[in-house]
């Protein structure tokens, strides 16, 4: 049986990882041919510092 600790861990990982991957998707999509470089890279910049920790915390599963 899997511990409740480790599932909500495990969904949580997953919960920042989409998140990061929409805030960079997004970020691309927003500023893409717009003079706002800077903009597009520090959102580009949040998105993957949400998206690491949710893999490290993912990482194959929950954990039993």
């Amino acid at each position: 049986m899997r511990r409740p600790l480790a599932v909500a861990v495990y969904w949580l990982g997953r919960l920042l990882q989409v998140t990061g991957l929409v805030v960079t998707l997004v970020a691309a999509t927003a500023f893409f041919g717009t003079p706002s470089l800077t903009a597009m890279l520090r959102m580009m910049l949040v998105g993957v510092l949400l998206f690491i920790p949710g893999w490290l915390m993912a990482g194959k599963g929950p954990r039993a």
